[in-house]
């Protein structure tokens, strides 16, 4: 049977995705900004399997949590969710899914980048990112009308540096035609009180922590993960900026 091959390029991280269905196909065509040429880091081979959702107890419909169970299975890991399993080996950069059919491959592909980026370094963070590409702002936990109309939003690739932190953009933009380049981010803004505009590097890595996407949640990769949310806000200056409605700040975990 012909397989269908896209290959992606997230934050510097090539991903080839094969499928005997084309469907992974119309996720990376949506984004055709990220399709690159380049020889991939990671082979995805994504195989539908008919019998996937009858194999679980819970039901498989198109509101699955995408938050992932990842877990040593021998050499590797195992990445599940309620209509994907996939068996990840990360030092050969390999990866075979089960999916449910009918599913898109977005948010296994979020999962597997987070995986990878913090291998490198780097967290995917949801946040609205604005200003100039040298000193840029990064606003995490606002809703987007409290952003302003020119900034990018979604999940972006954070690594921290000196003098700020480098924010890549990547296929998870909610606005896939926004054009938005690498940049540094030299300020951090979280929601909060008006009356305290200053904020600490511990109570930033509180509020920005819930806007990660903590794909592994072993204790080695949360401790790694805080590592590098700390190093970041110590990076950036952080404020407290007001908001008229309370934002929740939920965990939005993979």
């Amino acid at each position: 049977m012909t397989r269908h091959v896209h290959t992606v390029d997230v934050a510097g991280i090539v991903f080839r995705l094969s499928c005997s269905y084309p469907k992974p196909g119309f996720w990376a065509r949506r984004h055709p900004a990220f399709v690159s040429g380049r020889r991939p880091d990671v082979r995805v081979r994504i195989e539908y399997d008919e019998g996937f959702s009858r194999r679980g107890a819970q039901t498989v419909g198109d509101t699955m949590a995408d938050a992932a169970s990842v877990r040593r299975h021998g050499r590797r890991l195992r990445v599940s969710t309620g209509y994907y399993r996939a068996d990840v080996d990360i030092s050969r950069g390999r990866v075979a899914v089960r999916m449910a059919p009918g599913f898109d491959v977005a948010g296994l592909m979020r999962t597997l980048s987070a995986l990878w980026l913090a291998e490198r370094g780097a967290l995917l963070v949801r946040a609205a990112c604005f200003g100039p590409v040298g000193s840029a702002t990064l606003a995490c936990g606002f809703p987007d009308r409290a952003t302003p109309s020119s900034a990018a939003i979604g999940w972006f690739a954070v690594a921290p540096g000196e003098g700020g932190v480098e924010v890549r953009p990547t296929p998870f933009l909610d606005h896939p035609a926004v054009s938005i380049r690498a940049c540094r981010a030299t300020t951090l803004w979280l929601p909060g009180s008006a009356d305290e505009p200053a904020i600490g590097p511990v109570p930033a890595l509180r509020a920005l922590f819930p806007s990660i996407w903590q794909a592994d949640r072993r204790r080695g990769a949360v401790e790694r993960t805080l590592d590098l949310a700390a190093r970041s806000v110590t990076a950036l200056v952080s404020r407290r900026i007001h908001v008229t409605t309370p934002v929740p700040l939920e965990a939005l975990v993979g």
